[in-house]
């Protein structure tokens, strides 16, 4: 479903935005997300180096997956700041919500309500780009989640992307047939096709 337009990354930090991809291809996946996380906090909406940081992140936790106890002491530890996270995007700061989130994915890289969250405030902080880049890692996770293939699908609209669009409001029609906002985004879809094939003839 990818539709992601990739945001630059400036000469100054592309260094270490390429010793970063070369560090993940390696599978020296630590280095690579202490190098990814420098470049994603200097330049936030450079897509490509935040999806390879969700990657090693993800490589990283099937590669050690943390004993029971470590879950249990991550999910303590996290409670503060899920708390400042949700008190950020309250308040109107996306960004600094963007911030804890990711901080948070670090203990918990599988937590489909983090990734939601994450990719809420992305899209809340005009991140489009990266919102669906998270959802996408999302959907190859958990596809058949409803509120991630309507975020996706909305999302998808709005940067024109109908294909990607059409594909997420069928999955869900799969999943509740009746489901009406789909049946709509469907029609909507045939409704500026048409008018596009006007504009084209």
């Amino acid at each position: 479903m990818t539709i992601m337009a990739t945001a630059a990354v400036p000469p100054t930090i592309q260094p270490y935005f390429d010793k970063g991809v070369l560090a993940y291809t390696q599978g020296s996946y630590e280095y690579a997300i202490d190098l990814l996380t420098f470049v994603v906090k200097q330049q936030p909406d450079a897509t490509e180096a935040r999806r390879y940081l969700r990657l090693a992140v993800q490589k990283q936790y099937s590669q050690s997956p943390p004993s029971w106890l470590s879950q249990a002491i991550a999910c303590v530890v996290s409670l503060p700041i899920r708390a400042a996270a949700a008190f950020s995007a309250m308040q109107g700061q996306p960004r600094k919500a963007i911030q804890l989130y990711e901080q948070l994915l670090s203990l918990q890289p599988r937590s489909r309500s983090l990734l939601l969250h994450l990719a809420s405030n992305l899209t809340r902080a005009g991140l489009d780009d990266a919102a669906l880049t998270t959802y996408e890692e999302l959907l190859s996770m958990f596809p058949n989640h409803l509120p991630t293939l309507r975020q996706f699908a909305r999302l998808a609209m709005k940067r024109g992307g109908d294909q990607q669009a059409r594909q997420c409001f069928e999955r869900i029609i799969g999943i509740v047939p009746n489901d009406l906002e789909a049946q709509q985004g469907i029609r909507n879809l045939d409704a500026l096709g048409t008018i596009k094939k006007g504009f084209a003839a």
